[in-house]
């Protein structure tokens, strides 16, 4: 898994975000100069399936890159999606994260849960680096 950088105008989310914990990750954000995690993304669609808040505060900082991986979503079994404890009344599903994204809707705040099987690579990447 190599971390890239993707064109923030290119990226597709599928879900809301808690405003509360995107003011705290501004925050440590511009504390330390840049990112470390990366965005999960599908490769083909650049659908954003993890790193909603991530993606939001590069949006927030006015960035044109942000660190990520892309992945082949429906092929690649190491990637699962379930939903969160409590939005158990949703079903989750690969095909139903792609389809949420697509028709320009989005899931509620933590709806999807993605895990993937292997370790995500960190690395930092400045903003400098990103903007």
């Amino acid at each position: 898994m190599d971390i890239v950088l993707i064109k923030m105008s290119k990226l597709i989310p599928h879900e809301e975000i808690k405003q509360k914990k995107l003011s705290k990750l501004i925050d440590l954000v511009k504390k330390r100069g840049g990112f470390y995690k990366p965005i999960l993304v599908d490769r083909e669609t650049k659908i954003l399936l993890d790193g909603h808040h991530r993606y939001n505060t590069a949006l927030h900082l006015g960035l044109n890159f942000i660190p990520g991986i892309e992945v082949d979503y429906l092929e690649d079994e190491s990637i699962q999606v379930e939903p969160w404890p409590g939005k158990e009344e949703v079903e989750i599903t690969k095909q139903s994260v792609l389809s949420m994204a697509k028709s320009g809707n989005l899931f509620p705040p933590k709806t999807s849960k993605h895990s993937i099987s292997t370790e995500y690579p960190k690395q930092f990447f400045s903003l400098e680096e990103l903007s």
